[in-house]
């Protein structure tokens, strides 16, 4: 393997620069910059850390109820909503009993590791050699998603590791209970949980359903919230805090229904002022709509097609369906080892320049405040069309 990587980068002059030693000890300065910056705004900021809800929980009190309710303690601190499933504070439960400061440093480490160990595995499952895995690892560490990640105290590091090692698992039993542990973060699975559905993996879907039945049940019994309340918790939280993100199909649906205008920066209150059932649901019912196609076109064409190229696919694809910020784009990690690995050739060129785009440019569209310009949006769709279309 290390002689074909030899080989290849013999006639691949762009990675053949990337891969030469004094890039690399170079790019790792600047990998060591990007780690510190990020653990700093963790400690300033942390906006999305769920460390309020898990301290509600502590309590014996349900956050989603009080966010539901106005919040009338200012109990959540920052942008700390409680909109995921009710696993993830089963785990978040410890980071409760810790005062704030210590929480937040704490939760960065464990990201910090969460983000290495992903990179270690893929790279394992791409089979990259030992200086294309270091040039992905720096690529990671150096993307705005991974200090955005870090820095606002988010979880998709743990669902990315979860999606990393179920690729390596070897038993269903494995792969389903970290299926299971990623629907935590219910935007990043569904594209791959329908394709198993029609790859008619029952097993593995079954054991899936146990850690959100088992996280469902603990808070359950910890509450005593009725079930069906405490059940579409999680989801009504999110239906009022979530904003519109980038490159997905929800995002262009409510700016098709609202007709904002084309040309000038539309705040986040318009979007999130929608009080009709067709512009609270439309957007809902076009993810869900686009998943399923998604899935069953990669379930028809993936017969004959290497599993390493589906995971891609279909994990690029969760970020096309259902809303996402800058943050979850880690998920074109996938997307990048396969990139790595793959001969030198035009759409290998033009994957590595769509990545590079989330990754790196398309932050300077949001500090310049032309993120939810319906121009940009639509944009940042297709382009993410075509990043899939070639991959």
């Amino acid at each position: 393997m290390c002689s074909e990587s030899k080989s290849s980068a013999q006639h691949d002059p762009l990675l053949r620069v990337l891969l030469s030693l004094p890039v690399l000890w170079a790019g790792t300065l600047l990998a060591l910059l990007s780690v510190a910056e990020a653990i700093r705004n963790a400690a300033l900021r942390s906006l999305d850390f769920q460390w309020s809800p898990a301290r509600l929980l502590t309590q014996h009190l349900d956050p989603w109820a009080v966010y539901l309710a106005g919040d009338p303690g200012h109990r959540i601190l920052l942008n700390q909503v409680p909109n995921y499933l009710h696993e993830l504070y089963v785990w978040m439960l410890p980071l409760g009993y810790l005062p704030y400061m210590p929480a937040k440093l704490l939760w960065a480490a464990i990201n910090l590791c969460l983000v290495f160990a992903c990179c270690a595995c893929i790279a394992r499952l791409y089979e990259l050699s030992e200086r294309k895995a270091w040039l992905l690892t720096l690529l990671v560490l150096t993307s705005t998603p991974f200090r955005v990640a870090i820095g606002n105290g988010q979880i998709t590091a743990l669902a990315l590791a979860c999606l990393a090692l179920w690729a390596v698992a070897q038993s269903a039993r494995g792969r389903g209970l970290l299926l299971g542990m990623a629907y935590a973060k219910y935007s990043v699975p569904p594209v791959l949980a329908i394709f198993l559905l029609l790859r008619r993996r029952w097993r593995l879907l079954a054991y899936s359903l146990l850690p959100p039945l088992a996280g469902f049940c603990f808070i359950f019994l910890w509450l005593h919230t009725p079930a069906y309340t405490l059940l579409l918790e999680p989801f009504r939280a999110s239906m009022d805090n979530v904003s519109p993100g980038l490159a997905n199909i929800m995002a262009v649906c409510e700016i098709a229904l609202r007709h904002p205008p084309m040309f000038r920066p539309v705040p986040d209150a318009f979007y999130l002022s929608a009080r009709t059932a067709a512009v609270m649901y439309a957007p809902n019912v076009c993810g869900v709509l686009l998943a399923l196609a998604m899935a069953a076109y990669f379930f028809w064409r993936g017969a004959h097609v290497d599993g390493r190229i589906q995971i891609a696919c279909l994990t690029a694809a969760s970020l096309l369906c259902f809303k996402h910020q800058i943050y979850d784009f880690l998920l074109l990690i996938f997307c990048l080892a396969l990139a790595l690995q793959a001969k030198p050739s035009r759409v290998r060129t033009g994957l590595l320049l769509g990545i590079g785009y989330f990754w790196y440019v398309e932050r300077l569209v949001h500090i310049r405040r032309w993120e939810f310009w319906p121009s940009v949006v639509t944009a940042n769709f297709v382009l993410l069309l075509v990043l899939i279309a070639a991959v």
